[in-house]
């Protein structure tokens, strides 16, 4: 069988290739309509065919990539804001407005805190959060070995205005790159590899595997173990594929959205 991987959020999700007729990028111009499920986000036309576009994210993650993004990138804003506070205490340590020795180390930062159990699929979002323990840890040093009657005060600022400047630009950029790094897409699926069913948003496109049959593991076997799935993910859900360090779950468009007996 060959699948394509689409990443939504932190799953990623397999799709036979034959039930797939073409991904595009998602624009934010679908035709909204009233409807009761949460997952639907519009009507998009595909071949003069209306196709009802659903949000996978809100599937299988209980809320939208969109969503995780807007409350990411206020975490971030909140603790730029937390790290400026804790350098301004450097700044009044220095100026004689609290006691040295109150400081919290970088580590102590509720920025670092956070970012020790930080990680994403966006490297470069990453790369930009990682590079900023550095410079706090490096004006903390300076700060820690001056003397009280030999502090350096014109080295300090101009240190202390660097670090301040650079760390702002980092989080700034760790913003940005939040709202540039999701570009998600729209996979239209069809049922009988002519005639569209529904549209997926997905996060991004990942790669494209063959399995056999007998790699795919079955449900039975997650559930065996007491491991319960609710009713709509066991009827949309065909199995498992091993990866490297994950698996990949194999969904079949013609069971999205049927009438779930109670």
């Amino acid at each position: 069988m060959d699948l394509v991987n689409f990443q939504v959020g932190s799953k990623t999700v397999a799709l036979p290739i034959l039930n797939i007729l073409l991904t595009e990028r998602y624009e934010q111009n679908l035709t909204e309509l009233p409807n009761e499920n949460p997952s639907f986000i519009g009507v998009k036309d595909f071949m003069n065919v209306p196709v009802p576009v659903f949000d996978l994210g809100k599937i299988l993650n209980k809320g939208s990539t969109a969503d995780a993004n807007r409350n990411l990138s206020q975490s971030l804003t909140q603790l730029k804001d937390d790290t400026l506070s804790w350098l301004q205490s450097l700044e009044g340590a220095v100026s004689g407005q609290s006691k040295k020795n109150k400081v919290e180390t970088p580590e102590q930062t509720k920025f670092c805190k956070w970012l020790a159990d930080f990680s994403c699929d966006n490297e470069d979002l990453q790369s930009l959060l990682e590079r900023i323990p550095a410079p706090l840890s490096e004006l903390y040093e300076f700060f820690m070995t001056q003397g009280d009657n030999e502090f350096n005060e014109g080295d300090w600022h101009r240190r202390y205005t660097s670090v301040t400047s650079h760390v702002q630009r980092l989080f700034e950029s760790a913003v940005d790159q939040v709202d540039v790094g999701y570009k998600p897409i729209i996979v239209f699926t069809t049922t009988d590899g002519r005639d569209p069913h529904v549209g997926l948003l997905v996060d991004k496109v990942e790669d494209s595997i063959h399995v056999d049959e007998a790699d795919i593991k079955k449900l039975d076997s997650v559930t065996a173990i007491g491991f319960q799935l609710d009713a709509q993910t066991t009827a949309m859900m065909q199995g498992l594929v091993q990866l490297e360090d994950k698996h990949s779950l194999i969904i079949d468009p013609s069971s999205l959205f049927i009438e779930i007996e109670a």
